[in-house]
């Protein structure tokens, strides 16, 4: 686990290092910086930045909408490469979750590569099922699949 951490939330001077994460994060198929800006800053979307308290670098970032006034989505949740897997996705799905609930969701849906085997593991050791295979979820093939796997949770 990374040790100095500090979370806040979006702001639009924080699009370019948000947007140069993403390309670290997604090599394949990352969101545009109109996409990101938009995910972000769109009315009912919620967010959290994580960022090394030493370095003030940031380390990952989520971003949520509402799906319905019981479902939230987590549109996308990116952790820096060089921390991957030291506690930095942990925190912030913790976190999106956390303000789910405050904001009175019941049920967590997200959507994840078919061939993203690392990420398909952690959302399952974080209480996700999979719910349903979506076709042709992205544009981009990653690992010869464009298909999503759509995971849901049950928020208590």
């Amino acid at each position: 686990m990374i040790a100095a951490l500090y979370i806040k939330r979006f702001a639009p001077e924080d699009i370019k290092e948000v947007v140069d994460l993403e390309k670290r994060a997604f090599p394949v198929g990352p969101y545009t910086r109109e996409e990101l800006d938009l995910a972000f800053s769109s009315s009912g979307s919620f967010n959290f930045l994580l960022y090394d308290n030493d370095t003030h670098n940031l380390l990952g970032y989520v971003v949520a909408t509402e799906i319905d006034r019981l479902t939230a989505n987590i549109e996308s949740i990116a952790v820096d490469p060089d921390i991957e897997g030291k506690g930095a996705g942990s925190v912030l799905l913790k976190y999106i979750e956390d303000e789910m609930m405050a904001r009175g969701y019941k049920v967590s849906t997200l959507e994840v590569r078919e061939k993203n085997d690392r990420a398909i593991e952690f959302y399952k050791k974080k209480g996700y099922q999979m719910l349903e295979v979506v076709n042709d979820f992205y544009q981009l093939s990653f690992k010869g699949s464009k298909h999503a796997l759509r995971f849901i949770k049950k928020l208590s």
